[in-house]
């Protein structure tokens, strides 16, 4: 069980991907919306958001190197496949292909496994013709920490973060498929399974905002609304020189400027009142390292040392050697009067 099988491309829509430079694999995924964009475009995924896949699939492909925990869930993608084989009874395989919807070319999905459906009459190894698998279930292999481990529900049931429940009904809409396995390991130890069937309605919903999506922004080369502050950074970089933006008392850039001073006035009475309160825990610690409850330990009161760059002698001892060192960079940076 869990062993890789040849995946036969058996229908156009589908595009083996095992043969394909980084490069390449890079561009066939932004020539369509797949199971990792989704959340972002619908507003409940926690890493991206709309205008982040808008920037993805419009800018100069950007080849970077993967972060550590992008890394070690590749690595143990395997692994975590096939525990979920060992435990289910179910044989998996490879689906080294991308497929597009028959219908929907925008819609695209890149899956980690299928179920063989060996005991189905006319199913054996997992093809995708006519514009949908040949099986009924798909697996998603996944790896969380132990931060966001209270974000999963009971084993065996649907009850997957939200960013996941919109990655696999979107696999679903995709391939045709009324059943996603989903397993996961959380903190490196601790292993579960999920079991998410096809929400049609949910898939509606996901593949109309996509479609608006797609057409509304990526190919008419419309920028969605920046959600975040470092979004709002990134699409407004630069200023005008000599220019000012007046505005009326009742305009929406007044509002927001009224928002933001009572807002920053908030923040100073919670800053007061957060030091008092420090102040009140650090007395009751007293000399002790540590703070616990009913036995549980709460909060620790450590020394510690640290080492840091003394810049500012650096440039006095060694002007010359310090110029040399010294790389200019360009922001924006709000001040309110």
């Amino acid at each position: 069980m869990g062993t890789a099988i040849k995946f036969e491309q058996q229908d156009q829509n589908a595009i083996k991907t095992s043969n394909l430079s980084r490069q390449d694999w890079l561009a066939l995924r932004q020539s369509g919306i797949g199971g990792s964009d989704i959340a972002a475009i619908i507003g409940v995924s926690p890493y991206a958001t709309a205008y982040d896949i808008y920037q993805s699939k419009t800018q100069p492909l950007s080849d970077e190197d993967m972060n550590e925990f992008a890394y070690w869930g590749t690595v143990l993608e395997d692994t975590v496949a096939r525990e979920f084989s060992k435990r289910s009874g179910l044989k998996i395989q490879n689906v080294n292909f991308l497929m597009r919807h028959p219908e929907h070319r925008w819609a695209i999905a890149n899956i980690d496994r299928a179920v063989v459906n060996s005991h189905v009459k006319g199913w054996g190894n997992v093809r995708f013709k006519d514009g949908r698998l040949t099986t009924n279930e798909i697996v998603e292999i996944k790896t969380a920490s132990e931060y966001v481990g209270k974000n999963w529900g009971n084993e065996e049931s649907d009850e997957v973060p939200d960013q996941y429940q919109c990655q696999a009904q979107w696999y679903m809409g995709v391939t045709g498929v009324d059943v996603c396995h989903m397993a996961v390991l959380i903190g490196g130890n601790k292993y579960r399974q999920y079991k998410i069937e096809r929400n049609q309605d949910l898939i509606d919903v996901l593949f109309e905002t996509a479609h608006d999506f797609w057409h509304n922004n990526v190919l008419a080369g419309i920028e969605p609304d920046a959600t975040t502050l470092q979004n709002a950074k990134d699409k407004y970089p630069c200023h005008d020189p000599d220019t000012t933006l007046d505005v009326e008392l009742d305009s929406e850039a007044a509002k927001a400027f009224e928002h933001y001073e009572s807002l920053k006035a908030q923040e100073k009475e919670v800053k007061a009142a957060l030091e008092l309160a420090q102040t009140d825990l650090i007395c009751q610690i007293q000399d002790n390292e540590a703070l616990a409850i009913d036995g549980e330990v709460v909060a620790t009161y450590k020394t510690q040392v640290s080492n840091r760059f003394n810049s500012s002698q650096f440039k006095k001892d060694m002007p010359e050697l310090a110029e040399q060192y010294i790389k200019q960079s360009e922001s924006r940076v709000m001040r309110v009067k």
